[in-house]
């Protein structure tokens, strides 16, 4: 019973510090298309329309949204819970949780 009781910890340990909900893939989609803009913006002097632009799938973006939000400045966010979201800004290059 004690041998079941560590296992069943140890177990509950790596779900829930794990990265491999759908919170971490949707941080590291979010990730990805910041990096993908900024190389963008950098190569053509712009911003990306949207994600196809800088050769993203637009169908994986359930994980996290791309805006512009100015000639010069975006945001990426995707959610956390109802209500709730984690927003990108790339005037500030921080994110924020705000919801």
């Amino acid at each position: 019973m004690k041998l079941l009781l560590q296992i069943l910890t140890i177990a509950l340990l790596f779900v829930t510090t794990s990265c491999c909900d759908i919170l971490c893939e949707r941080q590291e989609h979010a990730e990805l298309i910041i990096e993908k803009v900024e190389k963008f913006k950098q190569n053509n002097g712009r911003l990306p329309k949207d994600v196809t632009e800088i050769g993203l799938d637009d169908t994986q973006m359930h994980l996290s949204f791309y805006q512009i939000t100015s000639d010069t400045t975006y945001m990426v966010w995707y959610g956390l819970s109802l209500g709730e979201s984690k927003i990108y800004r790339s005037e500030t290059k921080k994110w924020t949780e705000e919801g």
